[in-house]
């Protein structure tokens, strides 16, 4: 999109609408990237081990929450680079972001039950102008 364009872009993949991967990308190829809705995002991030044959057994086992535990603080711990590279990025864009950089950090640990809401949060935050919509021409 960003070549075609010729414009920095910021999209978001989102995936049943309970985490979304965000991807922000500059003309000179930079890129950031976060992670919404962190609890989930963990969760279908953590490893399964080799050892476990049907996933659904592994799910809800004290391991499985450990290692959920543990993959959901290396996320955390992402968090304030994630946020310093959006207002990078949102900098670049030619946008002036809304906030400081808690307030991205707060928005990219909070957790929301539609992953769109959070996503429209941070461009709101990052200080990109509402969408025009216009109608169809007959």
């Amino acid at each position: 999109m960003v070549g075609w364009t010729g414009a920095p872009a910021c999209v978001a993949d989102v995936s049943d609408s309970s985490i979304a991967l965000v991807t922000g990308l500059d003309t000179d190829g930079h890129r950031w990237q976060a992670w919404l809705n962190l609890d989930n995002a963990a969760a279908l991030l953590v490893e399964e081990p080799e050892d476990v044959d049907d996933m659904s057994l592994w799910l809800g086992t004290p391991e499985f929450e450990a290692a959920v535990g543990r993959k959901r603080a290396e996320l955390d711990a992402e968090v304030p680079a994630d946020a310093e590279g959006a207002l990078l990025w949102a900098s670049a864009a030619g946008v002036q972001p809304a906030a400081q950089q808690t307030r991205i950090e707060e928005l990219l640990r909070a957790q929301e039950t539609f992953v769109e809401e959070l996503f429209d949060a941070l461009l709101d935050e990052l200080g990109f102008p509402e969408a025009v919509h216009s109608a169809p021409q007959p």
